[in-house]
């Protein structure tokens, strides 16, 4: 394919534009490039490249496009019921409740987590945090807690843990199944069992 200077223009303002939306990492380009001058076959043949380039991306852990997407189960469904988890501390303030979604552990908004961190809370988890406070996607409480006003995607459960304690933790049983007396871990093996 050959891409030419216009094909490049389309192509940033496209990629801008989903960092926006996603929130998920600091703009430092201030301009919203609009280019949409080239030929409809043109703009088609760049939204197949934009799509192979989000599949790709997040293979190599690159995953600032991706917005968690947090389907609605349709009621009258007969499959079953989305599971949903969820892990409390009432000391800590936290409070929160997630659920799975293509490969992705979501944190739904309204969580609350603890602002209060440890040594073993890396600058990777720290930056992540302030990522998401900075985008407005979670809101201090005060000077303890935060609230996530927007769904936020982890790569497990364990991740999620973290940024909610502010330490290490391990999610598989911290995370308990919504109505369930069972941990994540139980119920993620139970279900690699009955797929077997």
């Amino acid at each position: 394919m050959n891409l030419t200077k216009a094909h490049v223009k389309y192509l940033e303002g496209r990629l801008i534009a989903l960092l926006t939306d996603a929130k998920k990492c600091e703009l430092q380009n201030k301009t919203e490039p609009t280019f949409d001058k080239l030929p409809e076959a043109d703009i088609s043949d760049m939204e197949t490249f934009l799509e192979e380039l989000q599949l790709v991306l997040p293979v190599i852990g690159v995953d600032f496009f991706r917005k968690p997407q947090v389907k609605p189960q349709p009621t009258l469904s007969l499959d079953e019921p989305q599971t949903k988890f969820f892990l409390k501390n009432s000391a800590k303030g936290i409070v929160a409740t997630a659920i799975e979604v293509d490969g992705e552990f979501v944190v739904l908004a309204g969580a609350t987590g603890s602002l209060n961190v440890a040594p073993s809370f890396n600058d990777r988890n720290r930056n992540q945090r302030d990522q998401v406070l900075e985008s407005g996607r979670a809101v201090k409480l005060d000077e303890k807690t935060f609230r996530l006003v927007q769904d936020i995607g982890f790569t497990s459960p364990s991740a999620a843990a973290v940024f909610l304690f502010g330490t290490s933790r391990n999610g598989r049983t911290d995370w308990l199944v919504e109505g369930e007396n069972i941990t994540y871990g139980q119920w993620s093996d139970a279900k690699v069992q009955a797929a077997e």
